[in-house]
């Protein structure tokens, strides 16, 4: 099974600063990220991360590939943490970012438990992980990120 550690990123909102109304909005309008922007960031950082994943093929009980994957997820994280997002969608946003970090531990978990041999412990955290990824995906949703909440495609070969 394939995960999509989507990954994604966590900024802090921009906040404006200012004594009166007009100057807090004038400051919030010239340092937040426009919604279609960090959209469009936000869904490219999983399109390129969901690509980078399906490369790796499908995932069996050797541990390499689940090496792979969880350093893909800590790529697409790492990634993702350079987008910013309107200060309405920061807090789902955050959420998203510590989701995926989660999920990105899980999947290396199974990777270690499978590099010992420990079937219990890597069934257990593939389990944790499909749990995380949903989490991811509803965060994802909720911070306007199309792309990020759909599980896998089949891009071609």
């Amino acid at each position: 099974m394939r995960w999509l550690p989507t990954i994604l990123i966590f900024a802090l909102a921009v906040t404006a600063c200012g004594s009166s109304k007009d100057a807090q909005t004038t400051s919030t309008a010239a340092t937040s990220p426009t919604l279609k922007a960090f959209i469009s960031a936000g869904n490219k950082v999983c399109m390129d991360s969901d690509k980078r994943i399906f490369k790796l093929g499908r995932l069996t009980r050797d541990p390499k590939g689940w090496g792979r994957t969880a350093a893909a997820a800590r790529v697409a994280i790492a990634q993702m943490r350079q987008v910013k997002p309107p200060p309405a969608q920061a807090t789902a946003f955050r959420r998203m970012i510590r989701y995926a970090s989660a999920l990105a531990l899980s999947v290396q978990e199974v990777h270690d438990a499978l590099v010992k041999s420990d079937l219990d412990t890597a069934t257990a955290a593939q389990f944790a992980a499909a749990q995380i990824q949903d989490r991811v995906h509803t965060a994802a949703k909720t911070a306007g990120l199309t792309f990020c909440q759909q599980a896998l495609t089949n891009w071609p070969a």
